[in-house]
């Protein structure tokens, strides 16, 4: 349950006087969503190019790192002289 004014100083009823709990619920989700800033689409554009650049170079990052670690130990484990 959502907490409100009303709820806080103990004057919130019960879910029979205000209807049903899942109605009510749902109407305050939609109440939420109507409130929210939904991005434009040159910045939903804009923003899903960063996470690809960023998951991109970071897995560039990490895969390089791996195969440097594995190659030096490669050659300090498996040594044949």
């Amino acid at each position: 349950m959502a907490v409100t004014a009303k709820n806080r100083a103990g004057g919130g009823g019960d879910s029979a006087a205000s209807g049903t709990g899942s109605r009510r619920f749902i109407r305050e989700v939609l109440d939420e969503l109507r409130k929210v800033v939904w991005p434009t689409w040159g910045e939903l554009y804009r923003y899903t190019l960063v996470v690809i650049v960023t998951v991109a170079i970071l897995g560039v990052f990490i895969g390089g790192v791996d195969y440097g670690i594995s190659e030096i130990l490669r050659r300090w484990l498996y040594v044949t002289h």
